[in-house]
């Protein structure tokens, strides 16, 4: 006679067979998916295996595409940053910005494998016509080198920032823009540094990814022109290009020099350590991207650029 069933008693029921397609995304072959279903000969064994697997997959997500070739992105993205000024009338005051989406422009190059300094990589980037900056990133044209954007056998793409102009009006302090890329070069030829950045994959190939950048920018307000350099602006878990979504934030406090200041000191890799203020917390989300090609959307911003100065 059979025991009787308790109420509290599950019943074990085997879940459907591992994803194939996140597993091919792995690069684990057909062959290594059938081996696994039928080495197992405790069907209970095979089955948590199975549930753990898919547990994961459902908590991480099955974000491993592989990454796209070589292109131009163009997508809104906004500041969120708060100064403090340690020189001339404000001295001693903080001002928060909540600026307004403006439309920035990133170029990257095809993915490729990082195999070291040593490998001295040099990659070409697409630039739309009309554009000035070089269409080449060089392993030692990164200011900042953050040993874990370096990783190597990883699979890599260089980047870019092409242009970038937010501005807003704010009741302390008046008018605010920030520029970059060609924007900046265009206005400040003397002092321009292009903005680098890295995605490297977090396994050794596809996505995810991790992604920094070193902007270099320049702040304008009433009291003066300010440069921001020196920051490493780093990005969450990375699942696409553009990051839509992904947080993103400084590491270290970012020094704010004036513009006459580096135009004298001569080396614009270097701080003058003569800071007028600093940036004390810095995020840059990026909101939506736009449904433009990358060469419509730096157009866009020249664009917007010529109406608004």
């Amino acid at each position: 006679m059979a025991e009787p069933r308790h109420t509290d008693d599950v019943e074990l029921v085997r879940p459907s067979p591992p994803r194939r397609e996140f597993l091919k995304k792995l690069g684990i072959s057909a062959a290594a998916i059938a081996t696994f279903q039928t080495s197992t000969s405790d069907p209970a064994q095979a089955a948590e295996l199975e549930a753990g697997f898919n547990e994961m997959v459902n908590k991480m997500g099955d974000h491993f595409e592989a990454f796209p070739s070589e292109g131009i992105d163009g997508f809104l993205s906004h500041f969120i940053i708060m100064i403090q000024f340690l020189k001339g009338p404000l001295a001693g005051k903080m001002i928060s910005l909540d600026m307004p989406t403006a439309v920035q422009t990133v170029t990257r190059s095809a993915p490729f494998v990082y195999r070291g300094s040593s490998a001295n990589h040099s990659v070409e980037v697409p630039v739309p016509k009309g554009c000035t900056l070089s269409n080449r990133i060089c392993e030692t044209d990164f200011l900042n080198r953050p040993e874990q954007f370096f990783q190597i056998g990883r699979e890599t793409v260089w980047m870019q920032i092409l242009n970038l102009d937010a501005q807003m009006h704010d009741p302390t302090i008046g008018p605010v823009r920030i520029i970059l890329g060609e924007t900046l070069k265009a206005k400040y030829p003397e002092i321009f540094l292009p903005s680098y950045g890295i995605a490297q994959s977090l396994g050794n190939s596809r996505f995810p990814a991790r992604l920094y950048f070193n902007p270099y920018a320049v702040i304008e307000t009433q009291f003066g022109a300010f440069r921001a350099i020196h920051g490493t602006l780093s990005y969450g878990r990375v699942v696409a290009f553009p990051p839509v979504g992904t947080p993103v934030s400084i590491a270290e406090c970012i020094p704010l020099e004036s513009v006459d200041d580096v135009r004298k000191a001569g080396n614009l890799k270097q701080p003058t350590n003569n800071p007028v203020a600093r940036i004390i917390a810095l995020a840059h989300p990026i909101d939506v991207a736009m449904q433009l090609s990358g060469e419509e959307a730096f157009n866009a911003v020249e664009r917007m650029i010529q109406v608004a100065v």
